[in-house]
C-alpha cells in the first residue's frame, strides 16, 4: 500500500500532540450522566442510536440494509444475501453516507448497487442514523448518515474481566448459516477485543425454484487493543480484514460472482477533556478495499481503493445554554481500475503502439454520436479531500434550535495511463477530459425541536446541500458486468444542489398509544441519477460491444417528497407485555421535465405485533407492498407482495451467563417478491419461505 507522506506526517503529528497536550490537562470535576435513547419508540432525534443486538434480532438477512429496513423510510436495494445498501427516504447510493466512526467508509458501494457493503452488520457495536443539522458533520448527504460504531469508538474500555459471547445459526433454505463470536478481557487500564464473523449461503430459492448464483461467503475478524493512559486518555488501536465473495443473478448464461477483500487498521485517542474541549476523538486509519469481477471464472473487472483518513471530533460550550460540535477530515484516496477480459486478477499499465491516440473511441462516436469504450471503463482517480463542519446547538425551556454548516473542498487528479491508448477520450471530443480538478461546496442546515405540550413534539430542518460528484460518476465510460449494464459518465456534471425540509412528529397520547409522523420535501436543482439512454424516436440505446441497455448519468431538476406514519401501541397484562405497530410509507420522486425518477420504492405497509412473557419474546410481522405506479421512462413494473414473518425467542439465565434460543419463519405464504428499487429486480427477487434457527451464549 502506497502511504502518502503529508497526510501521515499531517495524521502522527496530530495525534502525538493529541496525547501530549492531554499528560497537561488538570482535569475539573466531570458529573457523568447515563444517557439512553430508546430506538425510535419515544423519541425523536436528529441523531438516533440502534443497539445492533436488537436489530440483528428483528432482521430478516445479514447486510446493513437488512438490519436498518424495520425503521420508518429506509429501504434496502437488495439483491441477494449479500448485498443490501440502505435508501433513506428514495436517497439511495451517494445521496446516503455510510461512515465507520469518524471516517467514512472506503468501499464502492455507493458507486454501484451491486457492490457490497464493506462491512458486516453484526460487526457493529451499534448503528446510529444522522439527519438535518447532526448528518452535517459527517457530510452534505440529502438521506442523512449511517454511522457503524465499534468497540474502537467507546470512550470507555469494555466491561472489566472476561466476556465472551457466541452464537450460531442455520438457514432451511441456503442450508448453511452464521457463526459469530464476540470475546474481550479487560483490567481497569487495558483491554482486549476480538470480534469475528462468518455467513455462508447456498443459493436461495423464490417461488419454488432455485435462483442461480444467489450464494455468498463472508468472513470478518476485528481486533482492539485498548490502554488507558490517563484518567483523560484512553488510546485504542484497531485491524480488521474482510473477505467476500458472492454471485450476481443476472441473465448471463456464464456465473457472474464478486471477489471483496477489505484492510483496515488504525487508533483511536479518546479524550475526555483538552482545555475547553470536551469528548476529542481523533482517529486515524489507512485501509486497503480490492473488488474482482469474474465471468465464468473469467477475471474481467478489478477495483481497488486506498485511502488514507485522519478525524477529529470535539464538544465545546460557547454559553451556559450554547454548546457545538465540530469536526475536521482529511482524506486521500487512490482508485485504480481494470477492464480487460481475462487480464484483471492484477493491474498492468496499458501497452502503447503506434495506434492513434482515441482511434477506436473516436470511430465509434462518429458513427452512434456517442463516445463508447471497450478499454478500461476509467481514468485511475487520485482524491485529496478537507472537510470542515461544525453544529451549534442553543436550548431554550420548550426548544432547542440548531445551525450547522459543512465545508468540503477537493481535487480531484485522473491518470490516463491504464487505458488502452485507442480507447482514451479522444480530444476532438473533449480536449480537458483528463484534466486535474478543484473544486468546493458548502452546505447548511437549521434545525427547530420544540416542545409543544408533555404530549406533542415536533422536530423540523430546513437544509441547502451541495454534493460534489464522485470520480466514478464523472468519468465511468464502460460496460459493468454485473448489472449487464453501459453506463456513460458525464465529466461536467455540476455540483448537485437540493433544498431539504424535513418535519417529524411524536404524539403520545396516553401512556400506551403514541403516533409519529415524517413528511420530507426534497427540491434539486442538480439530481444526479443514471437514466437509460434514448434515441430521438425514445428507443433504448445499447452498446455495440456486449448490446446492453446504455445508462447515462444526467444532472436535472426534481422533487422527491413523501411522508411515513407509524402507530405504536404497548400494554402491560400482569407478567405479559404486548406491543403492536403498524407503519406505512409513501414515497414518490418526479422529473421537472416530466416524468419520474427510477427505482422509487412503492407504497407499503407493515403491521407488527409482539408478546414478551418471562424469557419469551414472540413478534409477528405482515408488510404489503404495492405495485409500482410511478415508473420513470423505460423502466421494468413489478407486481405488489405479502411478506409474513414469525419469530420466537427464549432466554434462560445461567449460573455463568445465559443462553438463548431462536426461531424464525420468513415469507410463510412463499410470495414472489420482487424489490423495485433493485436493478436486478427481475433475476434477482426476494428469498421465498426459510426457517431459521439459532442459538446463543453469553458470559
Amino acid at each position: 500500500m502506497i502511504i502518502k507522506s503529508r497526510l501521515s506526517v499531517a495524521a502522527v503529528c496530530c495525534l502525538l500532540g493529541t496525547i501530549a497536550i492531554a499528560d497537561e490537562v488538570q482535569l475539573e470535576s466531570i458529573d457523568v450522566v447515563e444517557k439512553t435513547q430508546k430506538e425510535n419508540e419515544a423519541v425523536i432525534a436528529y441523531e438516533t442510536s440502534y443497539d445492533t443486538e436488537r436489530l440483528a434480532e428483528k432482521s430478516s438477512g445479514e447486510t446493513l440494509g437488512d438490519y436498518l429496513s424495520g425503521e420508518l423510510g429506509v429501504e434496502s436495494a437488495s439483491y441477494g444475501p449479500a448485498v443490501g445498501r440502505p435508501t433513506v427516504r428514495g436517497m439511495e447510493g451517494y445521496r446516503v453516507g455510510i461512515a465507520q466512526g469518524g471516517i467514512m467508509l472506503n468501499d464502492l458501494s455507493a458507486m454501484s448497487q451491486d457492490h457490497a457493503v464493506g462491512l458486516n452488520a453484526k460487526m457493529a457495536e451499534r448503528i446510529e442514523m444522522a439527519k438535518g443539522p447532526a448528518s452535517l458533520l459527517y457530510g452534505s448527504y440529502s438521506g442523512g448518515v449511517i454511522r457503524t460504531l465499534g468497540e474502537e469508538h467507546e470512550s470507555e474500555l469494555y466491561k472489566k474481566g472476561i466476556t465472551f459471547d457466541t452464537s450460531l445459526s442455520t438457514n432451511s433454505d441456503t442450508n448453511k448459516g452464521t457463526v459469530s463470536t464476540k470475546a474481550a478481557y479487560a483490567t481497569d487500564s487495558y483491554e482486549v477485543y476480538l470480534n469475528y464473523y462468518n455467513h455462508e449461503a447456498d443459493s436461495y430459492h423464490s417461488g419454488g425454484k432455485i435462483v442461480p448464483d444467489s450464494d455468498t461467503s463472508s468472513e470478518q475478524l476485528h481486533g482492539v487493543l485498548g490502554w488507558e493512559i490517563t484518567p483523560n486518555t484512553l488510546i485504542k488501536l484497531y485491524g480488521d480484514t474482510m473477505e467476500k465473495a458472492y454471485g450476481i443473478p443476472n441473465r448471463t448464461d456464464e456465473r457472474t460472482d464478486i471477489l471483496m477483500e477489505q484492510d483496515r487498521y488504525g487508533v483511536v485517542v479518546h479524550n475526555k477533556a483538552l482545555g475547553k474541549l470536551r469528548n476529542v476523538m481523533t482517529e486515524y486509519q489507512i485501509s486497503d478495499y480490492r473488488h474482482y469481477e469474474r465471468d465464468d471464472g473469467s477475471y474481467d473487472g478489478l477495483f481497488d481503493q486506498q485511502q488514507q483518513s485522519l478525524s477529529s471530533y470535539f464538544d465545546f460550550t460557547l454559553d451556559e445554554m450554547t454548546e457545538a460540535n465540530f469536526r475536521l477530515e482529511l482524506l486521500q484516496n487512490e482508485l485504480k481500475v481494470c477492464h480487460e477480459h481475462g487480464q484483471c486478477d492484477r493491474f498492468t499499465v496499458a501497452l502503447r503502439t503506434d495506434a492513434e491516440d482515441g482511434l477506436s473511441l473516436l470511430n465509434y462516436y462518429n458513427d452512434t454520436g456517442i463516445p463508447l469504450s471497450h478499454g478500461h471503463p476509467m481514468p485511475d482517480t487520485e482524491e485529496q479531500k478537507v472537510l470542515m463542519a461544525f453544529n451549534a446547538k442553543r436550548y431554550y425551556e420548550t426548544d432547542e434550535v440548531s445551525l450547522a454548516a459543512n465545508v468540503v473542498a477537493r481535487k480531484l487528479t485522473p491518470e490516463s495511463t491504464n487505458i488502452q491508448e485507442t480507447w482514451l477520450m479522444h480530444e476532438s471530443i473533449d480536449p480537458d477530459y483528463y484534466r486535474d480538478e478543484t473544486r468546493a461546496a458548502v452546505s447548511l442546515s437549521l434545525g427547530w425541536w420544540h416542545s409543544w405540550s408533555e404530549h406533542f413534539t415536533t422536530q423540523t430542518s430546513l437544509s441547502y446541500l451541495e454534493r460534489l460528484p464522485s470520480a466514478q460518476e464523472l468519468f465511468w465510460n464502460g460496460f459493468h458486468h454485473a448489472t449487464e449494464s453501459y453506463i456513460l459518465g458525464n465529466r461536467d456534471l455540476d455540483k448537485e444542489k437540493s433544498f431539504n425540509l424535513d418535519i417529524d412528529a411524536l404524539m403520545q397520547h396516553t401512556k400506551t398509544l403514541s403516533s409519529k409522523l415524517s413528511l420530507y420535501y426534497y427540491d434539486f436543482s442538480n439530481y444526479i441519477y443514471q437514466a437509460p439512454l434514448v434515441d430521438g424516436s425514445g428507443n433504448q440505446v445499447y452498446d455495440p460491444f456486449h448490446l446492453s441497455p446504455v445508462w447515462e448519468m444526467r444532472g436535472v431538476g426534481a422533487t422527491i417528497y413523501g411522508l411515513g406514519i407509524e402507530e405504536r401501541y404497548q400494554r402491560e397484562i400482569e407478567e405479559h407485555l404486548l406491543s403492536a405497530s403498524l407503519q406505512f410509507n409513501y414515497l414518490k420522486g418526479e422529473l421537472d421535465e416530466g416524468g419520474y425518477i427510477p427505482r422509487m420504492a412503492p407504497y407499503n405497509a407493515t403491521v407488527t405485533l409482539e408478546h414478551e412473557y418471562g424469557g419469551f419474546h414472540n413478534e409477528i410481522s405482515y408488510k404489503w407492498v404495492d405495485k409500482s405506479r410511478n415508473e420513470a421512462a423505460n423502466e421494468t413494473h413489478t407486481e405488489g407482495y405479502r411478506m409474513l414473518n414469525l419469530s420466537t425467542r427464549y432466554r434462560y439465565d445461567l449460573s455463568n451467563g445465559s443462553l438463548e434460543l431462536w426461531l424464525k419463519a420468513q415469507n410463510l405464504t412463499d410470495d414472489i417478491a420482487k424489490n423495485h428499487i433493485s436493478f436486478l429486480k427481475e433475476t434477482a427477487p426476494l428469498p421465498g419461505r426459510a426457517f431459521l434457527a439459532g442459538i446463543r451464549y453469553q458470559y
